[in-house]
C-alpha cells in the first residue's frame, strides 16, 4: 500500500473510476493508479457515480482497489433526495438537460479540507466539469480537465446523426405516431438548448481551468477549430497498458480459430450505434444463415427488456446473445472468436474497442467519425462507411464476412506507460504554479 508522502503534491481528483461506466471511466481508474505513484492522491466522486446505487455497488471492487494502493477518498457530491422522485416519473433526457445545466448548486458537495496543490478533473460529463469549477474555487487551487469526449459539438450535422439514431431507436421500440410527433419537438427544442444554453454553459466553464487537455485530436475537430488554441490534444492519450497486452497474447495462443459470430463494439446504447446494429444484423442474417450478433456490457432491467422486444420485433430475437457485464479477458476472448467487430458509433474520441479487436486480429466495420478516420482510417482490416449510412454498413459487414481481409494491424501508437510519464508531466507542472 502506497503511504502517502509529505513531500509530494496534494491532487484532487475528480473522477468516477469503473470500467462498469464504459471506457472513460476504465482510463480514469488507470490513471489514478498511475496518480497515486507520484502526487497524494485524494479522489472526489460526483453525483453521477454516486447517486447509482446499482452501478457504485458493481464498482465497490475497484473502489477498494484503489484504497489499497493508496488513493484516500476526499469526498463526493449528490442531488437532493427531492429531485429523483420527478426525475424518475418524468424520465425524459429533456428533464436530465435541464435539471444538471439549470440547477447545477443544488448538488450538494461533501469534500474534505486539505491545502490542494492541484485539481483535475478525468471527464467531460457536466457533473465532473461543474465540480471542478466549484473545488477550484473553494480551495484556490490550479485546475486542470481531461476531455474523453467532446463536451459538444461544433458541426450541427454530427448532433442531427445522433438525433436520427435516437428517432430510429424510438420507431424500432414500437412508439406510437403522436409520441414520434413529439420526439421530432423534442430534437428541436434539444437543438436550441444546446445552441443556447449547454454549449455556452460549457465553454464559460471550461475558460475557467488553467489547462484543458484533450484525449485525441478528435476532441478539437469535433468542437470546432476555435478550441484548437485552447485545447491541448495528447495524441492520443488512450492506449492498451501493460496487462492488457499480456492478456491479448495469451488469448490469442488460445483461439484458433474464428466462430460464426460478430460483436458489437461499444456498450449497448444509441449513441454507439446499437440500433444500426440491430437492424444490419437484421439484412446480414439474410445473407448469411446462422451468423449471430453478441452483446456484451451492462444493461438495465428495463433497457433489456425494451431492447429484447425491437429484436423480437426485427425478427432476430434468436440471433442476438446479451452477455452482461463481463471481465476484460472474457470479453477479448469473446473478440478474438468474432468474424467481425460492427462499431456504428456515433461518440467517441479514441475507442478502446477498436485498437483491441485490431491486437486480437478482429477486423472492424464502423462509421467514418472523426475519431475513427483519424487514428483508424488507414489501418489494415478497418472499413469505415458513412455516419448513419445502414446500408452501406451492412454491404461492407457482408463483403468482410464473406471474402475476409487481407491483414488486420493495430495502429502505431504511444505505449501506456508514455501517455501517462507525459500527464504526469502536466500535472506535476500545474502543482508548481
Amino acid at each position: 500500500m502506497n503511504i502517502n508522502r509529505k513531500d509530494e503534491p496534494n491532487v484532487l481528483v475528480i473522477a468516477s473510476p469503473s470500467p462498469i461506466t464504459g471506457g472513460g471511466g476504465l482510463r480514469a481508474l488507470r490513471s489514478l493508479k498511475e496518480y497515486v505513484k507520484h502526487f497524494n492522491v485524494f479522489l472526489f466522486t460526483p453525483w453521477g457515480l454516486w447517486d447509482n446505487k446499482k452501478i457504485l455497488q458493481e464498482s465497490a471492487i475497484y473502489l477498494r482497489d484503489l484504497k489499497n494502493v493508496g488513493v484516500r477518498f476526499a469526498g463526493f457530491s449528490r442531488m437532493p433526495k427531492a429531485i429523483h422522485r420527478p426525475r424518475e416519473i418524468i424520465g425524459t433526457r429533456l428533464f436530465e438537460l435541464f435539471l444538471s445545466l439549470t440547477l447545477p448548486s443544488m448538488a450538494r458537495m461533501n469534500v474534505g479540507i486539505v491545502d490542494y496543490d492541484a485539481i483535475v478533473v478525468l471527464h467531460e460529463v457536466w457533473d465532473a466539469v461543474y465540480s471542478g469549477i466549484a473545488t477550484k474555487e473553494l480551495f484556490g487551487a490550479p485546475s486542470a480537465i481531461i476531455l474523453q469526449l467532446p463536451p459538444f459539438y461544433g458541426s450541427r450535422r454530427r448532433f442531427l446523426n445522433i438525433m436520427k439514431a435516437t428517432l430510429w431507436w424510438r420507431e424500432l421500440r414500437g412508439d406510437s405516431s403522436l409520441e414520434r410527433a413529439l420526439f421530432k419537438w423534442e430534437v428541436i427544442i434539444r437543438g436550441l438548448a444546446e445552441e443556447r444554453l449547454q454549449k455556452p454553459r460549457y465553454e464559460k466553464a471550461l475558460r475557467k481551468y488553467d489547462s484543458i487537455l484533450g484525449i485525441s485530436k478528435a476532441i478539437v475537430a469535433e468542437m470546432g477549430h476555435e478550441w484548437s488554441d485552447k485545447v491541448r490534444c495528447l495524441d492520443p492519450g488512450v492506449s492498451l497498458d501493460y496487462e492488457d497486452l499480456e492478456v491479448i497474447k495469451r488469448i490469442k495462443r488460445r483461439v484458433k480459430e474464428k466462430e460464426n459470430y460478430m460483436v458489437l463494439g461499444g456498450r449497448p446504447s444509441v449513441d454507439k450505434g446499437l440500433v444500426e446494429a440491430l437492424i444490419a444484423t437484421k439484412l446480414i442474417a439474410k445473407h448469411l444463415l446462422g451468423i449471430k450478433l453478441i452483446v456484451t456490457g451492462r444493461i438495465t432491467p428495463v433497457m433489456l427488456l425494451r431492447i429484447k422486444k425491437a429484436c423480437k420485433k426485427l425478427g432476430v430475437d434468436d440471433k442476438v446473445v446479451f452477455t452482461g457485464f463481463v471481465s476484460r479477458e472474457k470479453r477479448f476472448e469473446i473478440v478474438a472468436k468474432a468474424k467481425l467487430m460492427l462499431y456504428p458509433s456515433h461518440v467517441d474520441a479514441f475507442p478502446y474497442a477498436v485498437l483491441e479487436s485490431l491486437h486480437l486480429g478482429t477486423p472492424v466495420v464502423a462509421y467514418k467519425i472523426p475519431a475513427l478516420e483519424i487514428y483508424y482510417g488507414k489501418c489494415p482490416g478497418v472499413e469505415l462507411v458513412e455516419e448513419c449510412d445502414v446500408e452501406a454498413l451492412t454491404i461492407k459487414a457482408i463483403d468482410v464476412l464473406e471474402r475476409g481481409v487481407e491483414a488486420v494491424e493495430p495502429p502505431k501508437i504511444k505505449s501506456w506507460r508514455e501517455i501517462m510519464s507525459e500527464e504526469v508531466e502536466l500535472i506535476s507542472r500545474l502543482t508548481s504554479r
